[in-house]
């Protein structure tokens, strides 16, 4: 199906000049009758790291409290339907080879990327079922993504912002925290938290500009970690014992911001019990997630393997600070060619015992494995170059620790989880 959907936008004419605009999506959803007005209240989340596992953490509390939620996130990992969530379960693949091909007539031939055409879609679908609330995460940058046609969020989330995709935000963070702010919207609540000052002083003074109130989670409440136990306080909830689904210290900032934008959004009231459920059987795939035994699995026995698919430094000191009770651990390692694996693993340096750099099957953009494994050596890592997950593991059983981990890329990351057997729904 995906096959099918790709070659339908190859084959639509492509702009003479590549340049983030709205412009399409604009017009596709002004001939299927603007749907993106008759969606559930939405809160739009922006940032660098952090937008999926935000999302499913909001996903997750608002449904223990009985809400039915429209979710589109993007890139999918395993298959297409993945990006639209509707109502709580996954789009099924009639309905959305059915709304591509209204999309397609609306489009009418011009220029629409498949992001755009997906976007399309997913606002359709969200106009046309019924739900309680809609959680749209940004694609790439914010004031010209193509998920920014929103005219009244109930509420913009935007998390920790770092430098990545220079080529089209911006050399200088300020420029990225500027192109991120553009989801914000007159009167609705911005709510951030995590943010270099500079980055911060640029997020506000947009939400001035715009009109719209301006919250951190630092001023609204903070979250205290003695050991193993942790307790959050966001206004007036106070949550003790928290058990959070998604692993790593980073996830309390994550889930603390989750917490803020459904405060301020304001669509309903949140309970401690129902809180601390949704907390906890949160799930969000290739988050410093502990695979299951599997194909890929069995050929690191007596190995518990870890997938992440952060790709910049941000993420890279997240994983770096989740796997240190572990560490030294070997790792496997594959990233788009236009990411800064340099900077990537020199913040991931001291935890791998041995690193195994691999191609990715699904992405012609990966970069090449012995690139990977100079710039590796480079930093003084105990590097080699493969060309197959396959060899690297079986280099990765030498390893004496009894935990492996697969990070660099969320492409990556689906062909793991597609070679392991694992199937999300």
């Amino acid at each position: 199906m995906l096959t099918e959907l790709l070659s339908a936008y190859d084959a639509l004419p492509k702009p003479s000049v590549f340049k983030l605009t709205t412009e399409p999506v604009q017009r596709v959803l002004e001939q299927l009758g603007r749907p993106q007005d008759g969606m559930p209240p939405a809160i739009h989340v922006a940032g660098t790291n952090g937008k999926g596992s935000t999302t499913a953490f909001m996903r997750a509390v608002a449904e223990a409290h009985g809400l039915k939620v429209h979710v589109d996130t993007s890139p999918h990992l395993v298959r297409v339907n993945e990006r639209i969530r509707i109502a709580g379960e996954l789009i099924s693949d009639a309905y959305l080879m059915e709304l591509s091909a209204r999309v397609l007539e609306a489009n009418a031939g011009e220029p629409l990327s498949f992001f755009e055409g997906m976007t399309c879609v997913a606002y359709l679908a969200f106009a046309e079922n019924p739900a309680d609330l809609t959680l749209v995460e940004v694609g790439l940058g914010g004031r010209f993504d193509s998920t920014n046609v929103i005219d009244h969020p109930a509420a913009c989330v935007i998390t920790p912002i770092d430098i990545d995709h220079k080529e089209f935000l911006g050399r200088h963070i300020c420029q990225i925290a500027w192109e991120k702010a553009g989801i914000i919207k007159k009167d609705a609540p911005v709510c951030t938290g995590g943010q270099a000052p500079d980055v911060l002083r640029t997020l506000k003074a947009e939400a001035i500009y715009k009109g719209a109130p301006f919250h951190t989670v630092a001023d609204a409440g903070e979250a205290r970690i003695e050991g193993d136990r942790i307790t959050m306080q966001i206004d007036d909830l106070i949550l003790e014992g928290v058990e959070l689904g998604l692993k790593g210290p980073h996830q309390v900032s994550n889930s603390m911001l989750a917490l803020l934008g459904l405060k301020r959004a304001g669509v309903f009231e949140l309970t401690v019990e129902n809180t601390l459920k949704g907390l906890k059987t949160v799930e969000w795939p290739a988050r410093m997630q502990t695979l299951a035994d599997g194909p890929l699995t069995r050929q690191l026995p007596g190995k518990t393997v870890i997938l992440d698919g952060g790709h910049n430094p941000h993420a890279a000191a997240a994983v770096a600070k989740a796997i240190s009770p572990y560490a030294p651990m070997p790792v496997a390692f594959g990233m788009l060619k236009n990411k800064d694996a340099r900077s990537y693993l020199a913040d991931l340096a001291p935890m791998i015992s041995h690193l195994a750099c691999i191609p990715m099957q699904t992405s012609q953009n990966g970069a090449d494995p012995n690139t990977l494994c100079e710039i590796a050596t480079s930093l003084g890592i105990p590097a080699t170059a493969y060309t197959s997950i396959d060899e690297a593991l079986a280099r990765l059983t030498q390893e004496k620790s009894d935990h492996a981990l697969i990070c660099g890329s969320l492409y990556l990351a689906g062909d793991v989880l597609r070679l392991n057997g694992e199937v999300i729904d």
